[in-house]
């Protein structure tokens, strides 16, 4: 009996192919243009970049709640809330693009 090896260790050999758990016969890549894969590439690219977008925005609003700096109720009493909303409005989501891009030129970088 063989062992069965890992997925790394398969990603690693020259022979490794893809065989779906529900089809016996194996997935033949020849058959697909290379236009085919560009745009299986480009569908998968933008499914993570959408999810991983909507994640980092979240986490950019989560942190900044997190921050005295960003915390609308330490600069204004609710009297003077109502004057001060669309300028805090502007003020947060300035910053918060600010960081959302920081942190993707981290990631590119």
């Amino acid at each position: 009996m063989s062992k069965k090896r890992t997925i790394n260790e398969l990603r690693q050999t020259k022979d490794a192919y893809y065989v779906h758990p529900d089809k016996q016969e194996e997935m033949n890549p020849s058959k697909y243009t290379e236009n085919d894969l560009e745009q299986a590439k480009c569908s998968i690219a933008e499914k993570i970049t959408k999810h991983f977008d909507d994640i980092l925005f979240e986490m950019v609003c989560e942190e900044m709640g997190n921050n005295f700096l960003f915390q609308s109720n330490n600069y204004l009493t609710e009297a003077g809330y109502d004057m001060f909303e669309d300028e805090w409005f502007e003020f947060y989501h300035e910053h918060h693009g600010d960081i959302m891009r920081q942190v993707m030129q981290n990631i590119t970088n």
